[in-house]
C-alpha cells in the first residue's frame, strides 16, 4: 500500500512534533533533578512587625528552632531536602509563633515569614503558673526570658487554665478573657486599665494606670457595656473636675449608678 506523499508529510511533522516534545520533558525532568541538586544559597527572615514591638522571637531563635527539627542548618542543603510544608508546621508548633510563611526563590534561598501570637493579657493566678493569653485565648503563651510584655495582666482567683474554659458557664477566667478583650478592642480603656483582679466572691475589681483609686466592676457578665459606658462618662465629665485621687474607690456594681468614695 503506497501512503500518499502529502499524508507522509503530515505524518514526518507529526512525529517531529513528538520526538520535540518528548526532548523537551527530558530537559525539564533533567532541569528539574539538577535544580533539586542545587545548593540552598541562603536562609532568609522575617519577623512581620506589629504596633506593639512584639520580641518573642528573633532570627537566631528561628534557626534554633529548625536546627532542632532537623539537625542541620538549612544553608548548604541540597534543596530536595527542604520540606516546605515541615518547616512551617515546625515553626508553628513554636508556643510564641502564630503563623510561618515558608518559600524557596529562583536564587535558592529560602525565605521565611514569621507572625508572632500576641499576647492581650498576663495571668498571674494565686494557685498557677504565670503565663499570657492572646486574643484567641486557646492555648497559653510561656513567660519569656527575653521579652515582657506590656499588657493587662489579671491577679488573684482567676482559676487554673483549662483548654476548653471559655466553653465552661460561670468560669473565672472565661469572664477575665471577655473583660480583657473589650479592654484591648477600646483604645480609651487600653489606656486607662493595668490589672484585672478576681476578688474571693468572683467580682472583678479594675485598677487603673492613672489616679490611686480602685474601680469595683462587679460580675463582668452582668451589663459589662453598661458599666463601662457609665465610667467612661465619669472619667470623661467628673474626675478631671473633681482630681485623679479624690476618690478611693468607684463602684459600678449598682444599676445605672456610679457610686464613690472619697478618701
Amino acid at each position: 500500500m503506497q501512503v500518499h506523499p502529502d499524508r507522509m508529510k503530515w505524518i514526518v511533522k507529526r512525529m517531529a512534533w513528538v520526538v520535540v516534545g518528548l526532548v523537551a520533558v527530558l530537559l525539564v525532568i533533567a532541569a528539574i533533578k539538577y535544580k533539586q541538586k542545587s545548593l540552598i544559597e541562603a536562609l532568609r527572615i522575617k519577623i512581620v512587625e506589629t504596633d506593639d514591638e512584639l520580641k518573642f522571637i528573633q532570627e537566631d531563635d528561628v534557626r534554633d528552632i529548625l536546627f532542632n527539627k532537623f539537625g542541620h542548618y538549612l544553608e548548604g542543603q541540597t534543596l530536595e531536602k527542604i520540606d516546605v510544608e515541615a518547616t512551617e508546621a515546625a515553626l508553628e508548633k513554636d508556643p510564641f509563633i502564630e503563623e510561618a510563611d515558608v518559600y524557596i526563590d529562583a536564587q535558592n534561598r529560602v525565605n521565611v515569614s514569621i507572625e508572632q501570637r500576641e499576647p492581650i493579657l498576663r495571668v498571674m493566678d494565686v494557685e498557677d503558673k504565670s503565663y499570657y493569653l492572646d486574643e484567641k485565648g486557646v492555648d497559653q503563651i510561656p513567660l519569656s526570658s527575653k521579652y515582657a510584655a506590656r499588657v493587662l495582666t489579671a491577679t488573684g482567683d482567676v482559676g487554673l487554665f483549662m483548654g476548653n474554659y471559655k466553653e465552661i458557664e460561670d468560669n473565672q477566667l472565661r469572664k477575665v478573657y471577655n473583660i480583657a478583650m473589650y479592654i484591648s478592642e477600646n483604645e480609651f480603656w487600653k489606656a486607662q486599665i493595668e490589672q484585672i483582679h478576681t476578688e474571693h466572691n468572683g467580682d472583678i475589681v479594675l485598677i487603673p494606670k492613672l489616679g490611686d483609686h480602685k474601680i469595683y466592676f462587679g460580675d463582668p457578665e452582668t451589663l459589662m457595656e453598661n458599666k463601662f459606658k457609665r465610667l467612661e462618662n465619669f472619667y470623661k465629665e467628673a474626675l478631671p473636675h473633681k482630681g485623679w485621687d479624690k476618690y478611693k474607690t468607684i463602684n459600678l456594681a449598682y444599676k445605672d449608678q456610679v457610686v464613690c468614695k472619697k478618701r
